[in-house]
């Protein structure tokens, strides 16, 4: 099991690792928020995705996301699964058109009940996910839209097939290199 607080803190290391490293382009959208249906966090789940190399078509970027299902746990009590989809991805294309390469682990937190039924247990897990997708963003537009195929190893034990339809928003900046 995973302590919620070693959770929180490779999430934050994530989020810290763009300051780290530089891209090699002049425009190219760095920075992008993106919107899954379906896809490694479950049922869909809110993410920031971090272009941290590009090199004319060919860029790496790593996501990280928040995700949650069954809001309130079987005492109907507000207590969330909480799901954090984090991967790494390789884009190659031309122009609008890219494909998608990535590996990824999705860590879930699980509200379940003890044998007896008299308290509640967070049973922590990981799971490995691949990502191989298509996605289209016009260059210089903001709006991408990706449609993937994203197979979960759900606790390293069982393989279950699973796709996403991903929306995303980008915002572009200029390197002063």
């Amino acid at each position: 099991m995973l302590p919620l607080k070693k959770i929180l803190f490779f999430f934050l290391l994530l989020l810290a690792l763009p300051f780290a490293l530089k891209s090699q382009t002049t425009t190219f959208p760095k920075h992008t928020i993106v919107l899954d249906a379906g896809g490694i966090g479950g049922y869909g789940s809110l993410n920031y995705e971090r272009t941290f190399f590009s090199k004319k078509y060919f860029f790496i970027s790593y996501r990280a996301g928040f995700s949650f299902y069954r809001f309130k746990d079987f005492e109907r009590k507000i207590n969330p699964d909480l799901f954090f989809p984090l991967s790494l991805q390789a884009g190659l294309g031309y122009k609008s058109h890219h494909a998608i390469l990535g590996i990824g682990q999705t860590i879930s937190s699980i509200v379940q009940a003890s044998d007896n039924f008299n308290s509640k247990m967070r049973h922590n897990s990981l799971s490995a996910n691949f990502i191989l997708g298509y996605r289209f963003q016009k260059t210089g537009k903001p709006f991408s839209v990706q449609l993937s195929y994203t197979p979960l190893f759900e606790h390293y034990a069982r393989f279950r097939n699973w796709g996403s339809l991903s929306f995303g928003y980008s915002f572009f900046e200029k390197n002063k290199s």
